[in-house]
């Protein structure tokens, strides 16, 4: 890349001697030293892509985590909702027993006793004449 860093030398500036060495010195230090800042450059991206790639890896194993948790909390989850669907399905099983021994009691109820003669509206009034003193 900057390597290939050519010197344009105008004609005037060609001399022999000293000046043409020490510019020829100066150039080969500065192209040392762009491969130098090339190598590092190049070392830091390898070093930046590799921590790129570590925390990429954190992250989906942090997620694999969560994920494994989840799956695991909503295993718990059903359980307890099968059990309680089942403890609601046996307490309308008893509701519903219950209510059939209610009713049976209840006709048991009315065969037993005679149903009391309806009341006449004078005979209510008089009835309720008598419990209101």
């Amino acid at each position: 890349m900057f390597a290939d860093f050519i010197l344009l030398v105008s004609p005037g500036q060609v001399g022999s001697g000293e000046g043409a060495d020490e510019r020829e010195r100066k150039m080969k230090k500065m192209e040392e030293r762009m491969r130098e800042i090339e190598l590092t450059l190049h070392n830091v991206k390898l070093l930046l892509r590799d921590k790129v790639a570590q925390l990429n890896d954190q992250k989906n194993g942090r997620a694999d985590v969560l994920i494994q948790d989840l799956y695991v909390e909503n295993g718990h989850l059903l359980t307890a909702l099968q059990r309680t669907e089942q403890q609601q399905q046996l307490a309308e099983k008893k509701n519903f027993l219950l209510e059939e021994k209610i009713s049976s009691l209840s006709k048991i109820m009315r065969e037993l006793s005679p149903a009391p003669p309806p009341l006449s509206p004078a005979g209510y009034r008089a009835k309720c004449s008598r419990t209101a003193n």
